[in-house]
């Protein structure tokens, strides 16, 4: 981690580039786990997680990682948690993301609900300039994989 002697006023004063590519790979580890407590580790290893952005995005993402399940359903994820390069539609115009998808069931259910198998989606948006990450959030608009597809850009 970075010398924190000097004065931090910002995400981008904890980063390197270095430290920025091994945080989007312990970040993207951390996501797939479809849970909100390996995120707060992560941001509170990199001293990060008391700036007003990180706590914003916690806010976000905790809808994201928990508004598909159902109370008393035995909400679970069926299979495993994929990635795909998508585009921001919205705010961050073009701005290149990670969508995170998965499916999930509600074991608990009644015969045959609980056999019906869903999909959920979230997007996040690494703003990194220079190679330095200045800010991770959650991004509420992006083309699909499909999309993507169509306008060639994957």
């Amino acid at each position: 981690m970075k010398d924190f002697k000097q004065s931090i006023k910002s995400i981008s004063d904890c980063f390197t580039p270095e430290l920025t590519k091994q945080f989007k790979v312990e970040m993207d580890a951390a996501l797939k786990k479809i849970d909100i407590n390996p995120v707060k580790e992560l941001l509170e290893k990199y001293h990060i997680a008391n700036f007003q952005d990180s706590i914003d995005f916690v806010e976000a993402l905790d809808y994201c990682l928990h508004g598909w399940k159902k109370e008393h359903m035995g909400s679970k994820v069926y299979g495993e948690v994929t990635t795909s390069d998508s585009k921001c539609i919205a705010c961050e115009h073009s701005k290149g993301m990670v969508v995170y998808e998965f499916e999930y069931i509600h074991a608990a259910a009644a015969i045959p609900m609980n056999r019906v198998v869903y999909s959920w989606d979230f997007g996040v948006l690494f703003d990194i300039r220079k190679e330095i990450l200045h800010e991770v959030r959650v991004c509420n608009a992006f083309l699909n994989r499909k999309e993507m597809q169509r306008l060639k850009l994957v």
